[in-house]
C-alpha cells in the first residue's frame, strides 16, 4: 500500500469515528431533550430546579420557562419561578455536598474545595460556589472515613489503643475520634461474634471463650463476651441440625450424641437435633419408596430388615413414607407413556411391577413405541429421499433454463450469420442441446412420479404414527 492510500485510509477511518461520536452526542442531547420535555408536562417546577442544581448549573429561570412555554405553556404559573429558585437551591446544596463527601471518605482535606472550584466541571458551567454545603458534606465523608478504619481494625482484633497510631498517621487529613471509636466498638463487637459463631460452627465448646478472652487480654483488647455468646448460642442449633442431618444415615442417634457432647463439653440442642434427625428419616424412607417404585418391586420389608445394617433407622412411619411414595412412582411407571417412551427406546421394561390390571395396556404400549419408532425412523430415510429427489429436480430445471439461454444465442446466429461454418457448428449445438433437454425432460417426469410415490409414503408413515400414538 502506498503512502498515499494509508493517509487516504487513515482519513477514512478518523471519519469514521468522527461520525460515530457525532451519533453519539446527537443520541444524547436528544434524551436529554426528551426529559427536559417530560420534566416541561408535568409542570413540576421544583423538580426541574433541582435537576439544574444537581447538575452544577447555575439557576435559569428564564430559560426553562421559555423552552417549556413551547411544550405545554399551561403548566407555567405565577409561583413557577419561586418553586423552581427552591428546588435549585436544594440541588446545589446536594452537588456540593456529594463532592465534599466523596472527597471526605477519599480522604482528601477540607482545602481541597480550592481545587473543586478550579475543576473543569464547575468552571465550564460556571456552578455558583456552595462552601458551606461542600463542607457540610466534607464532614460526613470524613467521618465515614475514620468510622471504616476504625471498624477495620476492630474486626481485626486490634485494641482500642490503636486509635493513637492511626492519629499520628493522619497526616493532613483531621482526625475524627468520635467516628474512629465508634466504627472500632463495632467493629469490635463484629470480631467476638465472628469467633462465637466459628466455634459453634465447629462443634467447639463455648468454654472456649476464656481461651480468647485470654489472648484478648494480653493484647489490651475489649472482651465482649456478649457477642461472643449470642453467636455462639444462635449457631449451635444450626451445628446439631446438620450433625443429626449426617447422623441419621450413619448410626448414630440422640442418645449417642448426648454421651458425645458430654465428653466434648459442649452444650446439646437435642430438641433441633431430633427434629432434623427424623426429617432425614422421612425423607430417606420416602426416597427409597420413589426409587424403588420406579421399575422395581416393593421391597419395604427387606429394607427394614436391612436397616441395620444399611446404619439407617426404622421409624414409626417409614413403612407409609415408603409405600406412599412406591405407589406414585410405580403409577407413573407403568403408565402407557412411560412404556411407550421405553419402547422406543427399546429399553428393558419390567411388566411384572405393574398391576395385573395394567400389564395388558403396558405391554400393548410398549409394543406400539418400538412400532412407532421403526416408522419414524422410515419417515425420516423418505424425507431425506424427497430433499434428494427435489434437489435433483431443481438441477435439472436449473439445466434446462441454461440450455434454453444458449439455444437462443445460436437460434439467433443462424438465423443472421452469413458464415456456413458458423451456422452449421451452431445447428450441431442445438441437435445436442434438444437431445439433452429430451433426456433431462424424462429424467423429471420419473422424479416427479418418485416424488409422488415418496409423498404418499410419508403421508402413510405420518397417520401410521398417530394411529400408534393415540392407541396406547
Amino acid at each position: 500500500m502506498s503512502f498515499i492510500s494509508q493517509i487516504s485510509h487513515l482519513n477514512s477511518h478518523l471519519k469514521n469515528i468522527f461520525i460515530i461520536v457525532l451519533l453519539g452526542l446527537s443520541l444524547s442531547a436528544c434524551q436529554s431533550t426528551m426529559r427536559q420535555i417530560k420534566d416541561c408536562k408535568q409542570g413540576d417546577w421544583n423538580l426541574i430546579g433541582n435537576k439544574d442544581g444537581l447538575k452544577g448549573l447555575p439557576a435559569n429561570f428564564e430559560e426553562r420557562r421559555s423552552f417549556c412555554a413551547g411544550v405545554d405553556g399551561d403548566k407555567i404559573k405565577a409561583e413557577s419561578a419561586s418553586f423552581y429558585q427552591a428546588g435549585w437551591v436544594s440541588g446545589n446544596t446536594q452537588f456540593w455536598q456529594k463532592l465534599g463527601e466523596a472527597d471526605g471518605r477519599f480522604p482528601r482535606p477540607a482545602t481541597y474545595y480550592q481545587t473543586q472550584i478550579q475543576s473543569e466541571p464547575v468552571t465550564e458551567n460556571k456552578t455558583p460556589l456552595n462552601p458551606d454545603a461542600y463542607h457540610m458534606g466534607w464532614r460526613q465523608g470524613n467521618a465515614d472515613y475514620w468510622s471504616a478504619l476504625g471498624d477495620q481494625d476492630g474486626v481485626a482484633g486490634l485494641p482500642a489503643s490503636i486509635e493513637a497510631q492511626r492519629l499520628a498517621n493522619a497526616g493532613d487529613i483531621p482526625f475524627n475520634s468520635t467516628a474512629f471509636q465508634s466504627g472500632w466498638a463495632r467493629g469490635n463487637q463484629a470480631y467476638w461474634t465472628r469467633l462465637g459463631y466459628e466455634d459453634a460452627r465447629q462443634g467447639v465448646s463455648d468454654k472456649m471463650l476464656q481461651q480468647h478472652a485470654k489472648a484478648a487480654e494480653e493484647r489490651l483488647v475489649l472482651i465482649r463476651r456478649d457477642a461472643y455468646q449470642l453467636a455462639w448460642d444462635t449457631e449451635i442449633v444450626e451445628y446439631w441440625k446438620r450433625t443429626a442431618w449426617e447422623d441419621a444415615t450413619n448410626a448414630w442417634d440422640r442418645y449417642m450424641r448426648r454421651v458425645d457432647a458430654k465428653r466434648r463439653d459442649i452444650k446439646f440442642v437435642e430438641e433441633a437435633y431430633q427434629a432434623m434427625w427424623e426429617s432425614r428419616l422421612q425423607a430417606y424412607w420416602r426416597d427409597a419408596g420413589k426409587d424403588d417404585g420406579f421399575g422395581k418391586p416393593q421391597r419395604i420389608d427387606e429394607r427394614i430388615a436391612n436397616a441395620r445394617k444399611d446404619k439407617v433407622f426404622v421409624i414409626e412411619q417409614s413403612r407409609d413414607l415408603y409405600l406412599q411414595a412406591w405407589n406414585v412412582e410405580n403409577m407413573r411407571y407403568c403408565s402407557p407413556e412411560n412404556a411407550f417412551s421405553f419402547g422406543r427406546q427399546s429399553q428393558y421394561f419390567e411388566v411384572s411391577v405393574c398391576h395385573m390390571t395394567l400389564q395388558a395396556r403396558v405391554k400393548h404400549a410398549y409394543g406400539n413405541g418400538q412400532k412407532y419408532e421403526i416408522t419414524w425412523r422410515e419417515k425420516e430415510r423418505v424425507e431425506r429421499d424427497i430433499r434428494y429427489a427435489l434437489d435433483r429436480r431443481n438441477d435439472a430445471d436449473y439445466r434446462i433454463r441454461q440450455l434454453d439461454k444458449d439455444s437462443r444465442k445460436d437460434q439467433d446466429i443462424i438465423k443472421n450469420s452469413k458464415d456456413q461454418n458458423v451456422v452449421k457448428e451452431a445447428s450441431n449445438r442445438e441437435k445436442r442441446r434438444d437431445q439433452e433437454r429430451h433426456d433431462i425432460r424424462r429424467s423429471i417426469r420419473d422424479l416427479n412420479r418418485s416424488l409422488d410415490d415418496l409423498e404418499s409414503w410419508r403421508f402413510r408413515h405420518e397417520e401410521r404414527l398417530d394411529q400408534l400414538q393415540r392407541s396406547i
